[in-house]
């Protein structure tokens, strides 16, 4: 519930007026999470406001950014599909993020779990093909630190799914002489 709010408040937070937002923050989580306390919800609006607030961090959040954007590609024969959490697009460059809200931080992008480096390698892989001639940066944004770790493309690289068509696990039919059959 926890990682759902704080998705949540990511995604409501940036177009409120930065001296709003933890008033806000403050009375959608009254709402929506009402069993927690008070101490909780400040603790969460904090984490948040850590992030979206640290001009580091200022062009991932500002007005060109988009929250929870569905993507959907051909990459390789295979259909690659998943909602990215964050996604800022320029001239030349697109930018995917993806939020972490576990306590656990790695210390580096050698140390992201396995998982999560094959999640975003497919959407860096993804983006790529929606947005030919950009190039494309991966990071995960683990919020209990904050910290953003960025994911190079010789990571990434290790970590590409095997992406293979569907079709070779399909019945063949008469429509497709050459699948394999049962």
């Amino acid at each position: 519930e926890r990682g759902l709010l704080l998705h949540a408040l990511f995604e409501r937070l940036p177009p409120v007026a930065a001296a709003r937002r933890r008033e806000a923050a403050l009375r959608w989580l009254g709402i929506q999470a009402a069993g927690m306390n008070d101490a909780a919800h400040g603790a969460m609006a904090d984490e948040v406001l850590a992030v979206i607030d640290d001009p580091a961090r200022a062009a991932l959040f500002g007005p060109g950014s988009l929250a929870e954007v569905p993507l959907s590609a051909v990459v390789d024969g295979a259909v690659v599909a998943g909602i990215v959490d964050r996604l800022l697009v320029t001239d030349d460059m697109v930018t995917v993020i993806d939020y972490k809200t576990g306590r656990h931080v790695p210390d580096s992008a050698g140390a992201v779990a396995p998982a999560y480096l094959r999640q975003m390698a497919a959407y860096r892989d993804a983006l790529g093909v929606i947005f030919p001639g950009k190039r494309v940066e991966a990071a995960l944004l683990y919020t209990a630190a904050p910290r953003l770790i960025r994911l190079d493309d010789a990571l990434l690289d290790l970590h590409k799914p095997a992406l293979r068509a569907t079709k070779a696990n399909l019945r063949g039919s008469a429509l497709e002489p050459d699948a394999p059959t049962p």
